[in-house]
Protein backbone atom coordinates (compact mmCIF):
# COMPACT_ATOMS: atom_id res chain seq x y z
CA UNK A 1 0.00 0.00 0.00
CA UNK A 2 1.76 3.50 -1.29
CA UNK A 3 2.47 6.00 1.81
CA UNK A 4 -0.07 8.48 2.50
CA UNK A 5 1.18 12.23 1.86
CA UNK A 6 1.76 14.45 4.34
CA UNK A 7 2.95 18.15 4.23
CA UNK A 8 6.84 18.06 4.62
CA UNK A 9 7.74 18.60 8.50
CA UNK A 10 9.88 21.94 8.60
CA UNK A 11 13.32 19.99 8.76
CA UNK A 12 12.69 18.80 4.59
CA UNK A 13 10.78 21.87 4.07
CA UNK A 14 11.82 25.21 6.04
CA UNK A 15 9.65 27.78 7.07
CA UNK A 16 9.49 30.48 3.98
CA UNK A 17 7.77 31.14 0.98
CA UNK A 18 7.58 27.76 -0.30
CA UNK A 19 6.89 26.32 2.74
CA UNK A 20 3.62 28.57 2.71
CA UNK A 21 2.61 27.77 -0.55
CA UNK A 22 2.76 24.15 -0.12
CA UNK A 23 0.85 24.73 3.01
CA UNK A 24 -1.93 26.59 1.60
CA UNK A 25 -2.12 23.78 -1.35
CA UNK A 26 -2.10 21.05 1.62
CA UNK A 27 -5.16 22.79 3.00
CA UNK A 28 -7.00 22.43 -0.54
CA UNK A 29 -5.42 18.44 -0.98
CA UNK A 30 -6.98 17.42 2.81
CA UNK A 31 -10.38 18.93 1.94
CA UNK A 32 -10.49 17.11 -0.86
CA UNK A 33 -9.70 14.01 1.17
CA UNK A 34 -6.54 13.01 0.26
CA UNK A 35 -7.00 11.93 -3.36
CA UNK A 36 -4.52 9.58 -5.05
CA UNK A 37 -1.99 11.25 -7.03
CA UNK A 38 -3.11 9.41 -10.24
CA UNK A 39 -6.93 10.43 -9.64
CA UNK A 40 -5.71 14.18 -9.56
CA UNK A 41 -3.38 13.45 -12.26
CA UNK A 42 -6.27 12.02 -14.49
CA UNK A 43 -9.11 14.77 -13.49
CA UNK A 44 -6.64 17.55 -14.83
CA UNK A 45 -7.00 15.91 -18.38
CA UNK A 46 -10.29 16.12 -17.89
CA UNK A 47 -11.15 20.01 -16.97
CA UNK A 48 -13.14 22.09 -19.34
CA UNK A 49 -9.75 23.76 -20.00
CA UNK A 50 -7.49 20.94 -19.65
CA UNK A 51 -3.75 20.78 -18.77
CA UNK A 52 -2.75 17.37 -17.83
CA UNK A 53 -0.26 17.24 -14.56
CA UNK A 54 1.73 14.48 -14.23
CA UNK A 55 1.42 12.32 -10.86
CA UNK A 56 5.37 12.95 -9.80
CA UNK A 57 5.08 17.31 -10.30
CA UNK A 58 1.94 16.63 -7.77
CA UNK A 59 3.71 14.90 -5.53
CA UNK A 60 6.49 17.76 -6.37
CA UNK A 61 4.16 20.06 -5.75
CA UNK A 62 2.37 18.51 -2.38
CA UNK A 63 6.17 18.12 -1.04
CA UNK A 64 7.50 21.86 -1.67
CA UNK A 65 10.17 20.24 -3.92
CA UNK A 66 8.90 23.01 -6.89
CA UNK A 67 6.79 25.28 -7.48
CA UNK A 68 5.84 24.88 -11.21
CA UNK A 69 4.04 26.86 -13.43
CA UNK A 70 0.97 28.96 -12.30
CA UNK A 71 -1.29 26.89 -15.33
CA UNK A 72 -0.60 23.22 -13.38
CA UNK A 73 -0.42 24.66 -10.07
CA UNK A 74 -4.22 26.45 -10.92
CA UNK A 75 -4.99 23.03 -12.74
CA UNK A 76 -4.24 20.65 -9.33
CA UNK A 77 -6.71 23.45 -7.11
CA UNK A 78 -8.99 23.45 -10.05
CA UNK A 79 -9.17 19.57 -9.21
CA UNK A 80 -8.94 19.36 -5.50
CA UNK A 81 -11.93 22.09 -5.22
CA UNK A 82 -13.58 20.01 -8.06
CA UNK A 83 -13.06 16.54 -5.56
CA UNK A 84 -14.54 18.90 -2.48
CA UNK A 85 -17.07 20.34 -4.04
CA UNK A 86 -15.46 23.67 -3.54
CA UNK A 87 -15.72 26.51 -6.10
CA UNK A 88 -12.09 27.45 -6.29
CA UNK A 89 -13.37 31.29 -6.72
CA UNK A 90 -14.62 31.29 -3.52
CA UNK A 91 -13.74 34.05 -0.54
CA UNK A 92 -10.81 31.99 0.63
CA UNK A 93 -11.41 34.06 4.58
CA UNK A 94 -15.74 33.14 4.43
CA UNK A 95 -16.00 34.16 8.12
CA UNK A 96 -14.27 37.07 9.71
CA UNK A 97 -12.97 34.94 12.72
CA UNK A 98 -11.25 32.88 10.15
CA UNK A 99 -8.49 35.00 9.95
CA UNK A 100 -7.20 38.14 11.38
CA UNK A 101 -7.18 40.20 8.48
CA UNK A 102 -11.43 40.14 8.10
CA UNK A 103 -11.19 42.93 5.35
CA UNK A 104 -9.21 40.38 2.97
CA UNK A 105 -11.62 39.51 -0.30
CA UNK A 106 -9.08 37.10 -1.72
CA UNK A 107 -10.35 34.26 -3.00
CA UNK A 108 -8.62 30.55 -2.83
CA UNK A 109 -7.35 31.00 -6.46
CA UNK A 110 -5.96 34.34 -5.80
CA UNK A 111 -4.80 33.72 -2.90
CA UNK A 112 -2.93 30.66 -3.54
CA UNK A 113 -1.64 32.95 -6.85
CA UNK A 114 0.01 35.51 -4.62
CA UNK A 115 1.71 32.58 -2.39
CA UNK A 116 2.69 31.26 -5.59
CA UNK A 117 4.25 33.93 -6.93
CA UNK A 118 6.19 34.62 -3.69
CA UNK A 119 7.62 31.14 -3.79
CA UNK A 120 8.73 32.01 -7.48
CA UNK A 121 10.12 35.11 -6.21
CA UNK A 122 12.57 33.21 -3.53
CA UNK A 123 14.05 34.23 -0.73
CA UNK A 124 12.70 36.55 1.93
CA UNK A 125 15.14 39.31 3.10
CA UNK A 126 15.84 37.58 6.69
CA UNK A 127 16.95 34.35 5.28
CA UNK A 128 19.74 36.57 2.88
CA UNK A 129 23.04 35.06 3.11
CA UNK A 130 24.71 37.00 6.13
CA UNK A 131 28.59 36.57 5.19
CA UNK A 132 29.10 38.67 1.77
CA UNK A 133 30.81 36.29 -1.00
CA UNK A 134 34.82 35.41 -1.27
CA UNK A 135 36.84 38.07 -3.70
CA UNK A 136 37.89 36.92 -6.04
CA UNK A 137 41.65 35.93 -6.62
CA UNK A 138 43.25 37.80 -8.61
CA UNK A 139 43.32 40.88 -6.97
CA UNK A 140 40.95 44.63 -7.20
CA UNK A 141 37.92 45.16 -9.24
CA UNK A 142 38.06 45.19 -13.18
CA UNK A 143 41.17 42.21 -12.59
CA UNK A 144 43.57 44.70 -11.26
CA UNK A 145 45.89 44.51 -8.21
CA UNK A 146 44.23 46.37 -5.19
CA UNK A 147 47.96 47.21 -3.98
CA UNK A 148 48.83 48.98 -7.51
CA UNK A 149 45.75 51.52 -7.24
CA UNK A 150 46.36 55.03 -6.53
CA UNK A 151 46.61 56.25 -2.92
CA UNK A 152 43.44 58.84 -3.60
CA UNK A 153 41.40 56.55 -5.04
CA UNK A 154 38.52 56.23 -2.84
CA UNK A 155 37.43 52.38 -4.06
CA UNK A 156 41.05 50.73 -3.88
CA UNK A 157 40.35 49.94 0.29
CA UNK A 158 37.97 50.99 2.76
CA UNK A 159 38.26 54.59 4.61
CA UNK A 160 37.51 55.24 8.32
CA UNK A 161 34.85 57.42 8.67
CA UNK A 162 35.35 60.52 10.08
CA UNK A 163 34.84 61.21 14.01
CA UNK A 164 31.36 62.46 14.76
CA UNK A 165 32.00 65.87 16.31
CA UNK A 166 28.17 65.75 16.97
CA UNK A 167 24.93 66.43 14.75
CA UNK A 168 25.59 68.56 11.58
CA UNK A 169 23.26 70.57 9.50
CA UNK A 170 24.84 70.10 6.79
CA UNK A 171 23.91 66.73 3.94
CA UNK A 172 26.18 64.21 4.13
CA UNK A 173 26.79 64.88 0.12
Amino acid sequence: MPQMLRMPGKDVLPPGPTRTFVAELHVHFREAGRPSLANIAAATGRLASPVPVSRETIRRLLTGQTVSTWAKVDAVLRVLCQLADQDPDRRRWSEPDDRFDEDDPSSCREYLRRLWNDAVDGVEPEEAPAVPPPRPASGGGWGGNPAAAPADDPWAKPQAPAPSKGYSDEPPF
